[in-house]
């Protein structure tokens, strides 16, 4: 037992391995916005493709 670091068992790898995901994932996210920052607007902005189904007539 390794108290105050992580383990060597099964779970802890798949923390220390899910962490590592985790961090990649959000660096990649925060590098995207620092490169294009006006990105999700434009993806806010784009049309949905169920909008077709959406056309309601009054």
């Amino acid at each position: 037992m390794n108290i105050g670091g992580v383990g060597e068992g099964p779970v802890s790898q798949f923390v220390v391995i899910n962490k590592q995901i985790a961090e990649e994932v959000i660096n990649s996210k925060i590098r995207d916005v620092i490169n294009d920052p006006a990105k999700n607007i434009r993806e806010i902005q784009r049309p949905s493709p169920f909008s077709q189904f959406l056309d309601i007539k009054i």
